[in-house]
């Protein structure tokens, strides 16, 4: 999911350190950025008790009604289609699918 998440403006987002090191994450994440993956991470671990997430990765769509998680190592798209077929964020869910930048043929 991670080196999708730009194409859609999502945020990714770690729980919190690698091997609880800071240069080790920094590495990490320049590596990532450097690699064109992604444009960065937030790191917050509020996000993940807040959503009650255990396993990665996962998506969250937030919305006025709640919050929808689609947990599993799917494709960004197929997610936000699962939310946008069944959840109580498929508003959001289809706005996002239907951002110019995520045309089909648009790259990253």
């Amino acid at each position: 999911m991670l080196h999708e998440t730009r194409q859609y403006g999502i945020p990714a987002t770690l729980r919190g350190l690698v091997n609880n090191d800071m240069k080790t994450t920094t590495d990490a994440v320049l590596q990532l950025v450097k690699d064109g993956v992604t444009d960065g991470v937030q790191i917050d671990p509020t996000l993940y008790t807040q959503f009650s997430i255990r396993s990665v990765p996962s998506l969250v769509v937030r919305c006025q009604a709640g919050y929808d998680v689609v947990r599993g190592n799917i494709h960004v798209k197929q997610a936000l289609e699962k939310v946008a077929q069944t959840g109580d964020c498929a508003q959001v869910a289809r706005q996002i699918l239907d951002a110019p930048s995520n045309a089909a043929g648009s790259q990253p």
